[in-house]
């Protein structure tokens, strides 16, 4: 009966699946944005212990690793590995400390400073703050010769306090980011003498941007329900995001989770609401700087039929989203997974369909590729279907691994590109042609192929190694290529404690070949074009530039000189390659940073 159950329900729900709602019809072209949905990968852990964190001076956070649209592809300034907030723990208590801080200088005039704080282990309450500072006031010199200034700085505070109370855990997260830096980047040529000019005004070079960040997130999970018992959790987040060029984000979002145990199954639930309203944007509806206001409604009911061996979770997605400048809009995908363990926790064999709809709202984008248009304002996307299957599981008893296939159709592609002027005559200006260094988007739709493989491995606490890949194969509606996606990617982290006192770790980044587009046009801008493709029009044309294999590598040691002080270094890009983040802005050469940590 069983057998017979699952099979009517899979069958009814591929049925409907791919059915796209419209409660009005829309008379405009509006082919919803499709970003790759935001895949966070991950590995069984067999038997996994949570454990209290313990602030320790040599700590190396393990990789976490997800896939988008290779924005902000890597980064070869110093990254700091910063303290999660604490989880419940299971274990028998240990003095961890109160806190420590951390300090440093490096090349690109680049002063550091960190700083952490928890309380000591309570039976029901964690309470912490983080804070931090990097900066640096570096120039950088392009293949033209000419030599930019390239500042940024990242500012960080947080405070976290997490309750637990009968089987759940309740956390409120306080934060604030400020993150600065400037519009440093050209591509291709010399940089034009007239943008070299003070208070210029033809494109944004040496313009200074600042993202501002704060927010509240509470949430609410049962950590200790097993599949048969009742359970009800919440997340609800705000958010108000700025700019430095005058743009204003008010993000609101709760997401309510249900599951509910039946005679026969379980029944689960993930509903909520979410509301986003920017300002000062160019609204690509009303062709005009203003506002932009929507509401989301979500919903994603699914049914989950078997066990530990062999099971299927059934169900849909469906989105409502209400815009104050065009008709309501409404989508659906389907939700369907399968899992079989032929060999419990050794193996796992998987397989799914479901699809996403993603609000491309302003601060989403403009952290995804911080050098676009600051009066940006992106399509919402939708990935119609999603199709993936693999295995994962364990080598060995330290060993996990994943290998996974995925297929995506995507509608409408935001792909990001570069806007040249060329004047009709040279007359005053030296130059008869200028490049914008802010990118534009424009929008294809996208068959996507993905091949991924993960391994990681840990071995008596001395030991950590991580190596992610990922070979990509698109296929495009109209354009030559996907614009900016690499071909393939990969990361290799390893982490090694020499003795008790020495420790060291390695993360080499890989990021296969790019292409980066620049499209022309003669005496006349026709941006924006709200209804047909710009690459259309007969007086505009295509420049395809191709930005090579990027290889970081990077390198960190920690020694303790004490139980509460210790040295460290890092050594970043130290393979000195000048590649470029997003085309026209190349990143720091080999930077190094070093000081001294006292944990408390």
């Amino acid at each position: 009966m069983i057998g017979k159950k699952i099979k009517y329900i899979v069958l009814v729900l591929l049925i409907g699946a791919t059915t796209e709602v419209a409660a009005q019809r829309d008379t405009t072209l509006s082919q919803e944005v499709e970003v790759f949905k935001a895949y966070k990968p991950s590995i069984s852990d067999a038997d996994k212990i949570n454990e209290m964190p313990k602030i320790d001076d040599a700590e190396h956070q393990k990789p976490t690793f997800n896939y988008s649209i290779f924005s902000q592809p890597i980064y070869n300034t110093f990254s700091v590995n910063t303290l999660k907030a604490a989880t419940i723990a299971s274990k028998p208590k240990q003095d961890t400390g109160y806190g420590l801080v951390r300090a440093g200088l490096g090349n690109y005039n680049k002063p550091y400073g960190e700083f952490f704080f928890n309380t000591q282990n309570t039976k029901n309450t964690i309470f912490g703050l983080h804070g931090m500072h990097l900066s640096s006031l570096g120039k950088l010199r392009f293949e033209g010769d000419n030599r930019v200034d390239a500042p940024f700085s990242e500012n960080g505070a947080e405070m976290f306090i997490k309750h637990l109370f009968r089987n759940s855990v309740l956390s409120v997260n306080l934060n604030f980011d400020h993150n600065g830096f400037n519009y440093y980047g050209y591509p291709v040529d010399s940089i034009p003498t007239p943008l070299n000019e003070e208070n210029q005004n033809i494109n944004y070079i040496g313009t200074k941007q600042a993202f501002s960040k704060g927010g509240i997130n509470i949430n609410l999970v049962n950590s200790t329900a097993n599949k048969n018992d009742p359970t009800f959790g919440f997340n609800f987040l705000y958010h108000y995001f700025g700019t430095k060029t005058d743009q204003r984000e008010h993000f609101g979002q709760f997401t309510a989770d249900v599951k509910k145990p039946m005679n026969i199954g379980v029944g689960l639930l993930e509903a909520g609401a979410s509301f986003i309203q920017s300002d000062q944007i160019f609204n690509r509806n009303l062709l005009m700087v203003g506002k932009s206001q929507q509401t989301w409604l979500t919903a994603k009911p699914a049914y989950y039929l078997g066990n530990d061996v062999a099971n299927i979770r059934a169900g849909f997605n469906a989105w409502f989203v209400l815009d104050n400048d065009i008709d309501i809009r409404a989508k659906i995908a389907p939700n369907v997974r399968v899992n079989f363990a032929p060999v419990k926790e050794i193996i796992n064999i998987f397989a799914g369909v479901d699809g996403n709809y993603i609000n491309n709202h302003y601060s989403k984008i403009a952290y995804e590729n911080p050098f676009v248009d600051p009066q940006h304002d992106v399509k919402n996307s939708f990935e119609k279907l999603h199709f993936y299957g693999g295995f994962d599981g364990k080598f060995a008893t330290k060993t996990n691994f994943k290998i996974a296939v995925d297929y995506s159709m995507i509608n409408d592609q935001p792909l990001y590109y570069l806007f040249k002027y060329i004047y009709p005559t040279a007359g005053p200006l030296p130059s008869p042609s200028i490049i914008d260094n802010d990118f534009d988007v424009l929008y294809d739709n996208l068959d996507l192929l993905k091949f991924n493989l993960e391994i990681f491995h840990t071995s008596s606490e001395k030991l950590d190694l991580l190596i992610s890949g990922n070979y990509y194969v698109y296929k495009l509606e109209t354009q030559d290529e996907a614009w900016n996606l690499p071909d393939w990617d990969a990361k290799l982290s390893l982490a090694y404690k020499i003795t008790e006192q020495l420790s060291v770790s390695s993360d080499i980044f890989l990021v296969g070949k790019r292409n980066a587009l620049i499209i022309d046009a003669t005496g006349f801008d026709p941006r924006p074009i709200p209804f047909f493709d710009l690459t259309e029009l007969p007086f505009v044309n295509q420049s395809s530039y191709n930005l090579s294999t990027a290889i970081d590598l990077n390198f960190a040691a920690n020694y303790k000189i004490t139980q509460k002080f210790s040295v460290f270094a890092q050594l970043n890009n130290f393979g000195f390659q000048k590649y470029q983040r997003w085309f026209g802005y190349p990143v720091q050469s080999f930077n190094f940073l070093g000081g001294l940590s006292y944990a408390f």
